[in-house]
């Protein structure tokens, strides 16, 4: 008896799931994205990192008024709807985000923990910070693309 083949899995960063949630920066080609990836039953993750992120700059939105308060209450429900896999942070995690923001040079750990993430689930991560995409390129990480390439 053969057993199936594991699923691919992918990481998603903030930037993606902003776009994807917020009317202002929706895509559709981001969410075809999440569309293709749920078809080929391709395992979604993210740090729990991105909740607070996704919801923080929902906030801005509403207090700058460029979204109403139903629209960010509703990007967060949409949030939950992509089907993302959220991973809590451990202490190998965090150590693994502290070494990867090291490696990129960045005084901050937030883009160390969706690498962390990726690197755990040995899957690809998907951003669409292009900084982000730039520095890995530099590292020789050909498992960060950037969602404008595609």
């Amino acid at each position: 008896m053969s057993s199936s083949p594991t699923p691919p899995a992918i990481v998603v960063d903030a930037n993606i799931a902003i776009r994807a949630v917020l009317p202002i920066a929706r895509k559709l080609t981001i969410l075809e994205h999440f569309v293709s990836w749920h078809k080929s039953r391709t395992k979604i993750y993210a740090p729990d990192i991105l909740l607070t992120e996704v919801v923080s700059v929902i906030r801005r939105g509403v207090s700058d008024r460029w979204i109403s308060e139903t629209e960010g209450q509703v990007a967060i429900e949409d949030l939950f709807h992509l089907g993302v896999e959220i991973i809590s942070s451990d202490a190998g995690l965090c150590q693994a985000a502290l070494v990867w923001a090291g490696r990129l040079g960045q005084s901050k750990a937030f883009d160390g923990f969706y690498l962390a993430v990726a690197e755990r689930k040995g899957g690809e991560l998907w951003t669409a910070d292009e900084r982000l995409r730039n520095q890995a390129q530099q590292l020789g990480l050909s498992w960060v693309r950037w969602i404008e390439e595609e």
